[in-house]
């Protein structure tokens, strides 16, 4: 992935770590973080990069919602 990219993503995921962090305050901002994480590793071998960000949110939310 070209570094601009991978740049722009992780600004992206950064994002949504906030989103999520401000969203759900009752959860400590590191296990956030840790859940964007892990969500975010499921797509590594994703070639394509688009909706990354999208899909971790969706995912880390659906898991914070129903812990």
């Amino acid at each position: 992935m070209p570094a601009l990219a991978a740049d722009t993503e992780q600004d992206a995921i950064d994002s949504v770590t906030a989103r999520l962090a401000a969203t759900f305050e009752d959860v400590p901002r590191d296990q956030v973080e840790a859940l964007v994480q892990r969500a975010l590793r499921r797509f590594d071998d994703s070639r394509v990069r688009t909706f990354v960000p999208v899909l971790v949110e969706h995912a880390a939310r659906d898991e914070l919602a129903g812990r």
